[in-house]
């Protein structure tokens, strides 16, 4: 028997990229578990509060900054890949630019109002150079995030994921087991240069899929900024709830109490790479389907991406349901605390996980303005439910909280679908609503 006839073979083969995907967002979250461990273990919960905040809220700040943009790079420059052409080196530098230019406005309003932002944070005068070192990790994540994207689109998935999530983890990881840093602030700024070490990188590295030819595919500025629009709100209700759950905590129960919540929610998180490492994978697919009108392709490659993330995510959130306890202990007896509430956060991520291409499927096939309307309520929601739940739920009523929202986002999207496009995203099947039944 031919070896490619093997069933799971043959399976593997035809999800190598997905398994690739996520086994590199696996990594990452191992990486990103890993620096917390060593954080709590050292210097204990209130330190892990402190790195959390400095670095999701620039992570959050590279979101607003190409939210969206990111996201019709990879609709975009997908094109040269299915055409086996380069991308024209033109295009590619403004859409580096652009990047570089809106998280320039940010560095500014950081400058400006970061020093309070900061204070508000940390219940109290932020430690010496957190916001240069809030910049540079901002600008540097910014960078990654965009190039990864690009890599992506030219079907480097591997890669394109490393840049955006693996690498940059991985070597502070190494670095800080090698006794580089002896205390958070050294830890925060080892990050902010290894980032713009790998944004250089990935630039050189993305520079090989472009050409100065004139048969170089040509992508207008206009366009992109005009797909980005609706996404770029999607992408910060996508990437908001973990840092407005943090930064809540933060700011109402302190930066001790932030500490417990960062890690729970980063253990639960671990389930968010199947979200993730699918959105990595299927968004070209999904774009470049809906590009040719072919819905019923768009069905199927949705059901697929709705079975993986069941198949990934049901186990994972068992295993960590159940070991919650020994989970969190390996940090310190500290972290027992958020036993409870890490429980919470994983039924709640599971869901989610679930549901996922739900929002996805929405943004690929024109119905930028449904996910729009979808993430302006669900951020309306979020933006006055959380304080309120922090205020009398404590930690547990703020993951409560990130969790019905964050499942409540998934479903409405996936009503959207169905209504406007006829694809149940759970089982792949398609049934076109009536005026696309006279369409065709």
């Amino acid at each position: 028997m031919e070896l490619s006839r093997i069933p799971a073979v043959a399976y593997v083969r035809r999800h190598i990229h997905s398994l690739i995907s996520l086994t590199v967002r696996g990594l990452s979250v191992v990486a990103g578990f890993a620096v917390t461990l060593l954080i709590g273990r050292m210097f204990g919960p209130e330190a892990n509060g402190h790195y959390a905040i400095v670095t999701q809220t620039a992570m959050f700040l590279s979101v607003v900054a190409v939210g969206g943009i990111d996201l019709a790079v990879t609709r975009t420059f997908s094109a040269a890949a299915a055409r086996k052409i380069q991308i024209e080196l033109l295009s590619f530098l403004k859409v580096v630019g652009y990047s570089a230019a809106f998280s320039a406005i940010l560095m500014i309003g950081v400058l400006l109002g970061g020093h309070r932002l900061m204070m508000l944070l940390f219940n109290g005068p932020a430690p010496r150079g957190t916001i240069t070192v809030l910049i540079l990790i901002m600008m540097a994540r910014t960078l990654t995030r965009m190039l990864g994207a690009v890599l992506r689109s030219q079907r480097a998935y591997a890669l394109g994921q490393s840049v955006e999530v693996l690498l940059i983890p991985t070597l502070v990881l190494v670095l800080v087991g090698a006794g580089f840093a002896r205390d958070v602030e050294g830890i925060l700024w080892m990050t902010a240069w290894v980032g713009v070490g790998v944004g250089v990188v990935a630039f050189l590295s993305s520079l090989r899929y472009t050409s100065a030819s004139a048969d170089a595919l040509h992508v207008p500025m206009r366009q992109v900024l005009k797909i980005a629009a609706p996404l770029w709100g999607v992408a910060i209700f996508l990437n908001v709830s973990e840092w407005y759950g943090l930064a809540t905590t933060s700011a109402i129960l302190g930066v001790h109490d932030a500490g417990l919540y960062r890690v729970a929610a980063q253990v639960a998180g671990a389930l968010n790479i199947i979200t993730l490492g699918l959105f990595s994978v299927y968004s070209p697919q999904f774009g470049a389907a809906a590009s040719e009108r072919d819905m019923a392709k768009v069905a199927r490659l949705a059901g697929t991406a709705s079975r993986l993330a069941i198949t990934f995510s049901l186990p994972a959130a068992i295993v960590i349901f159940v070991l919650a306890g020994p989970l969190l202990q390996l940090l310190g007896e500290e972290f027992l605390r958020a036993e409870g509430i890490l429980r919470i956060a994983v039924v709640g991520q599971a869901i989610f996980t679930i549901t996922g291409p739900s929002g996805l499927v929405l943004a690929m096939t024109g119905n930028e303005r449904s996910n729009l309307l979808v993430t302006i309520v669900s951020t309306g929601t979020l933006l006055v439910a959380a304080p309120v739940a922090a205020h009398f739920g404590g930690l547990t009523g703020i993951v409560l909280c990130m969790s019905l929202l964050m499942i409540g986002r998934n479903l409405a999207s996936m009503w959207f679908v169905r209504r406007r496009t006829g694809i149940n995203v759970l089982t792949g099947g398609w049934n076109p609503p009536p005026d696309q039944a006279a369409a065709r």
